[in-house]
């Protein structure tokens, strides 16, 4: 998987990304959400920067990850903005800077958008192996839509699964 990442292009991953921004958009869940949850991308995943400049400009309320290494978790962080108030965090993902970031209750978001290395058929997704999205997962309502964000060579038959695995309600790939 990761190999099929790095051979995408810059060009290929920003019209995917671009046609992902359009087609998160067109969401049912999308246009009635106040607050949103967008990951904020490292180089080889789908770039969320189009889909947050355009859920601001529509007036939503966006919330993003920061990791809290300390004990592998996430606490989402109200993004305002794409070129303040972010910093580097512990794997150089950028993230809200916690010591100025409003902390956001994760029973807010009415949409999570979600990465992964890898989705499956049925929604089970493999991440980059730190468990940080599984973990948030455990604890997010059910009725809150898990949308997992993927360029097509992501999308696989069949995931091995174990019991701490949480799923993605669906996967939009491009």
């Amino acid at each position: 998987m990761r190999a099929c990442l790095r051979a995408l292009t810059p060009a290929q991953r920003r019209a995917a990304s671009e046609r992902l921004a359009r087609r998160v958009r067109r969401l049912a869940v999308y246009r009635r959400a106040r607050w949103i949850l967008v990951y904020l991308a490292l180089e080889t995943e789908v770039d969320t920067r189009p889909m947050i400049a355009q859920a601001l400009a529509d007036g939503k309320r966006v919330a993003a990850p920061m990791t809290l290494t300390t004990r592998r978790m996430i606490r989402l962080a109200e993004l305002t903005s794409l070129t303040r108030g972010l910093v580097a965090g512990p794997h150089g993902i950028a993230q809200p800077d916690p010591r100025r970031a409003r902390r956001v209750d994760p029973g807010l978001l009415d949409l999570a958008l979600i990465p992964g290395l890898a989705f499956d058929t049925r929604g089970h997704r493999l991440g980059r192996g730190g468990g940080y999205y599984d973990r948030f997962l455990a604890t997010l309502p059910r009725t809150i839509p898990r949308v997992g964000l993927a360029f097509r060579c992501q999308r696989v038959r069949h995931l091995p699964r174990a019991s701490h695995d949480q799923p993605v309600t669906t996967v939009l790939a491009a």
